[in-house]
């Protein structure tokens, strides 16, 4: 897999994240309870930082995209857990899951 492919995965999961805090604080509920948006804020700020690492070629970019997998596979799990009820959720799931692949593919290569 090129590394485009995993920055770009990780850079939509940054965005999916993102527009997931907000949308959550928006609807209030479930989607809204300081855990999940704290979850999503981390898993955001690591798929970030995953990405920019690989933009600038460092050479710890294993390190932080193996971090980004783990965070982004326990973010998709709490999302999915609310997926039938916010469309939104779903979405950042996938993105979320996606990511995780990319970055446990990167860094075993």
């Amino acid at each position: 897999m090129p590394l485009s492919d995993t920055i770009e995965a990780c850079e939509l999961a940054h965005r999916a994240c993102t527009e997931s805090v907000i949308h959550g604080m928006q609807q209030g509920g479930p989607s809204a309870e300081w855990e999940l948006i704290q979850l999503l804020l981390d898993c955001a700020d690591i798929n970030e930082t995953a990405a920019d690492f690989m933009l600038r070629s460092s050479r710890l970019h294993h390190l932080t995209c193996q971090v980004a997998a783990e965070v982004s596979d326990k973010c998709a799990s709490a999302c999915e857990k609310l997926s039938k009820e916010d469309v939104r959720l779903k979405e950042c799931a996938e993105a979320c899951r996606r990511a995780a692949t990319a970055c446990r593919k990167t860094v075993k290569n």
